[in-house]
């Protein structure tokens, strides 16, 4: 949101005039650039931050944060009043000489009484909307600023949120790369992406919503290696991405106030990130797109901590149309670009469309430089509100959502939020339908990139050493089991992923077997960059070139002979209860009746979770209560193909025995009897096997390596 800075006051000083501007629910994006922070401090007052500036001879500005408290009208803004339809706590205001209205409800600021120097000549115009009032000053009169070091010298002094980055663990091994050569890396992360949910028949599908995008059929599907076993450790944004970009289970990245609980400052920081591995082994690394959903956060994070040398990445990813951009050169400097709303650079807003372009044209530039380049895509769809870009709003005009044989059945024999859900209504069912199209639709852009990446890379003929990987943050599911929109849950349509592989060497048209996921990404691709001595200890993911590559196994080995897990753990907790309706839908094409339904009444919903079959009053797709699980995804000669399931809502997984009683709930499938998993299995099971499946669970879960540099035990 573009806020309009007002000049407050101009007054004078011991040593000659200050130029004073309060910029009302702003977050200082602008003004966080690590080369240039000499100084800073916790203050009261962004006077005392003023006279601290003031008696410091290195430096020309200060920023100083403070709660947002809504603006005077005295002080610019032409208005004041409550937003149409809001309480009387909620204001707009309309700044003086622009048509530009925020919400100006009063907000606490994370930043509260951060003061910071800089010693440059740079004063910011444009400043991101958030949360805190900053008051910035500027000294006049004052000889021209030192030069920009070429390169920064380290992290800024001043402060960023979270616990501190993990140390780095010493000088990194000579990089030996898996080729022989540095090869070009590019990943592309959608989020929500399903691999089951077919638009073509009322089944599951192998690939899902994949069926979308002709271009990634064409290129990745026929043209690389796609793994059919291929899981996301947790199925919901913040821990999985976090998980991804680290190579660690969720065990290993929780944290009490984290990002849904997930410790994303590991995945921005240098010493422990795939972005900064890469950077520290020579790569020209850029960013693209949504990283985590604390995406200020992270920014200012890998900003200063100089993580990766490029940034060009949207800040509200939320809104498809969407006009700030968090920007990062090599150089250190930062700033955030609003695009021009009635003649936006690429000639339009829609933001996977700005994504494409922008990564295409880093990469242009990049590819006719000395190093080799790291190509980060963050697309936001086919995530709520899945808004369509105008040109595909209309596609698909008859896609409805498949009924599977899972879809609306009633489900005794699950956790409890889930047995309880009533069935969905026609209301319901049109939204889905709703819903699901939109998704699809927006998937036809994030194609568009995946054509036009080709085609470039192909034309600066640089295809011949260049490795792509495409996966997804979680699956998604509409309708299973009585389950609206969500990806919470530990089933098939949640945790399954596009796990994607193209490159030099890389068979084509081939699907792989085994357990793998998003905690292998990053060693696969540091191994391709460094080699396997420089993927750090503490990683619990394993590196896939021995499955992928011919040339990076023993003569005459297939992929299958190769020594790998036969598991993968999956886990999940509960972030919240929350209902069908929380997922906004972005059109209406199927005229459905009223907004997507909390509960199948037309009158206020009474959302206490039942603890009968099919009794409750609301659609469930979360529960503190009864939705936080760890998942044994096995397919083994001993087991079979299943899915053993364990509800914690502590989760503390204390246990009375060996079978593992005493937790919440439990459930067990087959996967190759019951592919929809319909049938738990777990009341008729053996305690032999009860126990078998509980200590395998219970030491996977157990794995971890500790910073800087003990290893993971993690199989």
């Amino acid at each position: 949101m573009f806020v309009a800075l007002l000049l407050l006051s101009v007054g004078t000083s011991a040593d000659g005039n200050w130029t004073i501007v309060n910029s009302d629910i702003v977050e200082g994006h602008q003004l966080r650039s690590p080369h240039v922070w000499v100084a800073g401090g916790n203050v009261a007052s962004w006077q005392d931050c003023r006279d601290l500036c003031q008696s410091n001879s290195t430096c020309r500005e200060f920023d100083f944060a403070d709660d947002f408290t809504a603006p005077d009208a005295s002080a610019g803004a032409a208005s004041y009043s409550p937003v149409h339809g809001e309480t009387s706590s909620h204001y707009y205001t309309q700044y003086a000489n622009t048509d530009e209205r925020i919400d100006a409800t009063p907000k606490a600021c994370r930043y509260k009484g951060n003061c910071n120097f800089r010693n440059d000549d740079w004063f910011p115009t444009n400043i991101q909307g958030s949360t805190c009032n900053h008051t910035a000053g500027r000294k006049a009169g004052l000889p021209p600023p030192p030069p920009t070091p070429p390169t920064p010298p380290g992290p800024s002094p001043g402060p960023h949120p979270g616990p501190p980055a993990p140390p780095a663990p010493g000088p990194l091994p000579v990089p030996k790369p898996a080729l022989g050569y540095q090869p070009n890396l590019i990943f592309i992360l959608t989020d929500d992406q399903d691999t089951r949910l077919s638009g073509l028949k009322d089944e599951y599908s192998d690939i899902g919503s994949m069926e979308a995008m002709p271009s990634l059929q064409k290129n990745f599907l026929k043209g690389g290696v796609r793994m059919e076993n291929g899981f996301v450790a947790t199925s919901i944004c913040c821990p999985s991405r976090t998980e991804t970009f680290t190579g660690r289970y969720l065990q290993n990245v929780l944290r009490k106030g984290g990002c849904m609980g997930a410790d994303t400052v590991q995945a921005g920081a240098r010493s422990s990130s795939m972005f900064g591995r890469l950077t520290d082994l020579g790569y020209n690394t850029g960013i693209f797109g949504k990283v985590t959903n604390d995406q200020s956060r992270i920014l200012e994070q890998m900003t200063a901590d100089n993580t990766v040398t490029h940034i060009d990445s949207p800040l509200d990813y939320n809104d498809y149309m969407g006009s700030t951009y968090f920007r990062k050169f090599e150089n250190g400097t930062s700033f955030v670009e609003t695009l021009d709303k009635k003649n936006p650079v690429f000639g339009t807003n829609y933001q996977t469309t700005q994504i494409g372009n922008r990564s295409l044209n880093w990469i242009m530039e990049a590819a006719a430089g000395p190093k080799p380049f790291f190509a980060y895509l963050g697309p936001h769809a086919p995530h709520y509100p899945a808004t369509p870009a105008p040109w595909y709003a209309d596609a698909w005009p008859n896609l409805r959502i498949p009924i599977t044989p899972n879809y609306n059945i009633s489900s005794p024999d699950k956790t409890q939020h889930i047995r309880q859900n009533p069935p969905l209504t026609a209301q319901a069912e049109c939204w889905e339908n709703q819903h699901f199209s939109d998704r699809w639709r927006t998937l036809l852009s994030v194609d568009d990139i995946v054509a036009d990446m080709f085609t470039l890379l192909n034309k600066l003929d640089v295809m011949k050493k260049t490795f792509i990987v495409y996966s997804a943050d979680h699956g998604y599911k509409q309708g299973q089991w009585r389950v609206g929109t969500s990806k919470q849950h530990p089933y098939e349509t949640d945790i399954h992923v596009p796990l994607l592989f193209v490159g030099p060497g890389i068979p084509q048209g081939v699907v792989l077997p085994q357990m793998s996921g998003n905690v292998d990404i990053m060693p696969t691709l540091i191994d391709l960059a460094g080699g396997k001595a420089n993927i750090p200890p503490t990683v619990d993911g394993k590196s896939m070139l021995p499955l992928l590559l011919p040339s990076q196994r023993a003569a005459g080995l297939a992929s299958t002979d190769v020594p790998w897990r036969d598991a993968y753990m999956i886990a999940y907790k509960s972030v919240g209860t929350y209902y069908n309706d929380h997922s906004g839908c972005a059109g209406n094409n199927m005229q459905c009746a009223g907004s997507m339904p909390r509960c199948p009444s037309d009158q206020k919903c009474n959302c206490t979770e039942a603890d009968g079959v099919g009794n409750g009053n609301c659609y469930f797709v979360d529960s503190t209560h009864s939705n936080s699980w760890r998942n044994m995804r096995i397919n083994s000669a001993e087991f079979g193909d299943v899915a053993y399931i364990e509800y914690d809502p502590t989760f503390e997984w204390v246990t009375n025995g060996t079978t593992g009683s005493g937790l919440q709930f439990y459930e067990y499938y087959n996967l190759t009897a019951d592919p929809y998993q319909m049938t738990n299995l777990y009341a008729t099971t053996d305690d032999a096997t009860k126990t078998a499946l509980h200590a395998k669970t219970a030491a996977f879960y157990a794995c971890r390596g500790e910073f800087p540099s003990t290893v993971s035990t993690c199989p």
